[in-house]
């Protein structure tokens, strides 16, 4: 189920931007900014979750966390979502144009080693990459999801 907003966007049942999402958002990513990527804590779909969760106050990955620590178990977390595109739609609902995204949203950016989420930011989309949070131009995503 979905519900309709305002702007005649959908966002997830009971999800909503909070007042002060944007200072939420700032302060969550100037945390995770130089942590490298570690699996189970600073990987692409926690970061995500994290920050879906500062926009909102809800934690689309609470269900998941501390379940993996390692390549293998992300793999097996996956594959029982039926991958990440398929976790997104689950956690975050209808899909959108990945150049209409604005701050906060998701998407998902093909790399080497396979699909990674990202967060816009506004003229381009931020990841947990080896040494930190990654620039990534807007133009990269392949698919978006709009957090309310």
């Amino acid at each position: 189920m979905t519900v309709e907003l305002q702007t005649g966007a959908v966002a997830a049942p009971g999800r909503v931007r909070l007042r002060d999402w944007q200072s939420r958002l700032d302060a969550c990513i100037r945390e995770r900014r130089a942590l490298p990527f570690a699996w189970g804590s600073q990987d692409c779909a926690l970061f995500a979750a994290d920050c879906v969760e500062a926009v909102t106050g809800v934690d689309p990955a609470a269900d998941a966390r501390g379940t993996y620590s390692d390549t293998k178990g992300a793999a097996r977390m996956l594959k029982k979502r039926g991958g990440v595109e398929a976790l997104a739609d689950e956690y975050l609902g209808e899909r959108i144009a990945p150049l209409m995204v604005a701050a906060g949203d998701v998407g998902v950016i093909d790399q080497e080693g396979g699909p990674m989420l990202a967060v816009c930011v506004g003229s381009h989309w931020l990841a947990p990459g080896v040494d930190g949070l990654v620039s990534l131009p807007i133009e990269a995503a392949r698919v978006a999801w709009r957090v309310c």
